[in-house]
């Protein structure tokens, strides 16, 4: 290698004089606070903005409060909590995109991150030109960023659409982009938030890959997912946060049962919209037998249980329910208006209940259930508890995808054989957390070559 291309594969913390000092943790944040204001008024012009500047009514919200904890060099951590906990304040603090409040946040090495989707592009400029400007932002020469340039194309896969505006890329493909140039630059430290749960089952798996690689070489990486299973694999220490204070630090297994733990099936975090007319009075899910649903099998038959009051008289309302995976993914809804009935009249403070009685057909994994109270016509939200419950679903079959189908395999013509020892998927007891035959055969892989 000649000396000119030796000085282009510097990382980029040589690059912009950051230099790795291996006495030191990588990460360290003490007694870090956020805290947002939260305007209790919003000014319709410029005009009333500036009359109210003085006098205008907030609350002081803390995101994080009092968090202190340090990373080693090498460690790979996966920081998890429900909504609103805290989790990408506290990725962008280690960023240095916010400042802390209060505390210190400080970075040993260069620190690269993805947090949000699209940060950093250009709209208008095409793909080849955002790979420069995002190099360029990231401190990285064009000589640099030439000996990289097809590495971060073939990475990302958006190759045909180089020469095309990004406005017109889909989310996935900006998400492709955006890490690709990330773990491209070579890291000390790679910030990762929930963004690559937009990437397709292909790009997720050779990023996952690249996180592997990762850490094979020493790299600290912390990851913010509600993924249990690849937090489970990737990462060998999660943080737990809850309302923005550090509820957990330790091992993996550790971590996510204390974080299951809290996820109880009954307490949605209940928002008000619109006139207050109802209330969620409680969401609950229940098996067939009546018990709480926490951990169920497949195709097992739920019932969510909404209780709603009127606050003044109500005519008419209808209830509805969501279904979604823990990346976000709308899987179901459904309402009673959309099946011809209506909750009412309610007189104030009177009650009503809603069951709503479906299969859970879906595979191993987490999911979330909703609940939501509309006018009839859907038009205007009166109340809404996105998360309402939480439930996982075991592994009973081999089987990998989105849902469960129940399919069976029989050979029809030509010899056939039982088996006796079949390979089955893995599954966490604790969890529900399922691993895929291919990825079984990974870990056997990795668990042979390293004795």
């Amino acid at each position: 290698m000649t000396s000119t291309t030796a000085a282009s594969r510097r990382s980029f913390g040589q690059i912009a004089g950051l230099r790795l000092d291996p006495t030191r943790p990588a990460i360290t944040v003490s007694d870090v606070t956020e805290t947002f204001r939260l305007y209790h008024e919003r000014p319709s012009g410029l005009k009333e903005r500036l009359y109210r500047l003085r006098r205008a009514a907030y609350t002081d919200f803390n995101a994080l409060e009092a968090v202190s904890f340090t990373i080693g060099h090498g460690e790979s951590v996966a920081v998890i909590g429900h909504n609103g906990s805290g989790k990408s304040t506290l990725l962008k603090l280690l960023a240095k995109i916010l400042p802390p409040d209060a505390g210190t946040v400080e970075t040993n090495g260069m620190v690269a991150s993805l947090l949000e989707l699209g940060a950093g592009f250009h709209g208008d400029l095409t793909g080849r030109e955002n790979i420069y400007l995002n190099g360029a932002i990231l401190g990285l020469s064009r000589g640099a960023i030439d000996e990289r340039f097809d590495e971060i194309v073939d990475f990302a896969g958006i190759r045909p659409l180089l020469d095309t505006a990004v406005r017109t890329y889909s989310s996935g493909l900006y998400v492709r982009l955006g890490f690709a140039i990330a773990v491209t630059v070579d890291p000390d430290i790679l910030l990762v938030d929930e963004v690559l749960a937009v990437g397709d089952v292909e790009f997720q798996q050779r990023s996952l890959e690249r996180m592997q690689r990762f850490r094979r070489h020493g790299k600290t990486f912390v990851l913010v997912s509600h993924d249990l299973a690849v937090v489970r694999e990737m990462c060998d220490r999660v943080i737990v946060l809850e309302q923005g204070k550090v509820a957990f630090d330790g091992p993996v297994d550790a971590g996510i049962d204390h974080y299951q733990r809290r996820s109880t099936a009954v307490g949605p975090l209940v928002e008000q919209h619109g006139p207050e007319q109802v209330r969620l009075q409680q969401v609950e899910l229940i098996d067939a037998e009546g018990n709480p649903a926490a951990v169920i099998a497949p195709g097992a038959h739920l019932i969510l249980r909404v209780c709603i009051q009127a606050i003044d008289d109500v005519e008419t309302c209808s209830l509805g329910m969501t279904v979604s995976r823990a990346d976000g993914t709308h899987l179901y809804e459904l309402h009673t208006a959309w099946q011809g009935v209506g909750v009412g009249p309610l007189a104030a403070e009177t009650e009503a209940t809603v069951e709503f009685r479906f299969t859970a057909n879906v595979l191993a994994g987490h999911y979330t259930v909703g609940a939501v109270v509309t006018d009839v016509d859907a038009r205007q939200t009166l109340a809404v508890a996105n998360e309402g419950v939480r439930f996982a679903v075991a592994n009973v079959t081999p089987s990998t995808g989105l849902v469960e189908l129940s399919g069976a395999a029989s050979v029809t013509e030509g010899p056939a054989r039982r088996l006796t020892e079949r390979q089955p998927a893995m599954m966490s007891a604790a969890s529900g957390d399922v691993l895929s035959p291919r990825r079984v055969a990974r870990r056997r892989f990795r668990r042979g070559k390293h004795g």
